[in-house]
This record gives structure tokens, sequence and C-alpha cells, in this order.
């Protein structure tokens, strides 16, 4: 049960193959981890029934796990062009599927991110996984890379709204 002093939150490693998600509910300074996964669109698609698979996965998350919060990564440098202007075209789609759902948005760069889980903005994948890991709790199965990115994009908002509560 949600209290007044808890938020579920929705973390998104946003993307247009596959968008990592990840589900937790935050009280006071503890995270508990709900559910994390991935959204998986299908390459034989088009780019525009992929769009409109993501947003009815996405919806689908929404309604099962009513989040009130979502956190989502920021985009950075991406060498190939049209990649980076897919995943900017499914950001758009990520962001208003939860804007007609309600939810309150933040937005943190992949350096915030490393610093917020680990404490240095220049971590490694692996420094990522050990801390998101240990400060969720999990054991050593294999998860997805945009599942764990998602685990640490939620983390990343438990720490900003700890940080603006003054709880740390």
């Amino acid at each position: 049960m949600v209290d007044s002093v808890s938020k579920v939150i929705l973390g998104i490693d946003p993307g247009f193959d596959r968008i990592g998600w990840a589900i937790g509910q935050v009280q006071h300074r503890t995270v508990s981890n709900i559910a994390f996964g991935c959204i998986q669109t299908s390459k034989t698609e088009t780019i525009f029934k992929r769009y409109q698979q993501i947003d009815q996965e996405l919806q689908r998350l929404i309604t099962q796990y009513q989040p009130q919060q979502v956190a989502i990564e920021s985009l950075f440098f991406f060498k190939n062009q049209k990649t980076v202007m897919q995943v900017s075209e499914a950001r758009g789609v990520i962001i208003s599927t939860c804007l007609r759902s309600g939810l309150e948005i933040f937005e943190f760069t992949p350096l915030q991110i490393k610093q917020a889980v680990t404490g240095y903005g220049r971590a490694t994948k692996e420094q990522m996984d050990k801390m998101i890991r240990l400060q969720l709790k999990l054991n050593q199965e294999k998860i997805i890379d945009d599942a764990m990115d998602a685990l640490g994009i939620l983390l990343t908002q438990s720490v900003s709204m700890s940080l603006a509560c003054g709880i740390y």
C-alpha cells in the first residue's frame, strides 16, 4: 500500500528498439524494486508501428503500476544520425504517453545518473551494475542492460527526491 510519504516511480531508459523500464516505490530513504523489464519493438515493423507499440505497452505499465512520477534519461551524443532521430522521436512518444497519464516528469543526464548511483560521474557499466544491485538488493541474475539502466534512473530520482526533502 502506498501512503502519502511514498511515491511509485517509473524509470525509463529511452530507445526505439528496446526501452528499459523499472518500477519502484520510494519511501523516505528506502527504494523498493517492484518490477523491471524491457519493451522490445519488432524490427520487421515500420517505425510508426514501433512507436505505437511503445505507447501502448508503456500505457499498460502505467495502468498496471500507477506511478506518480517518471524519470527518464536525457539524450546525449550519438554518432549515428539516424539512430539519434529515432531515439528522439521515441522519447517524444514516451513523454507524450506519460503526460497523458498525468505523471510528473523528471530527466537526468547519464553523468547525473552515474553520480547519483555511484558517487562518480564517470563510473563504468560494471560499477553501475554493482551499485544498482547493492542498493536494490538484486541477486546476480542476468538483467538486460536497458533494464539495468532504467533501474539506475529510478535510483537517481529517489536520490533527487530525498535531497529535495532534506532526507539525506
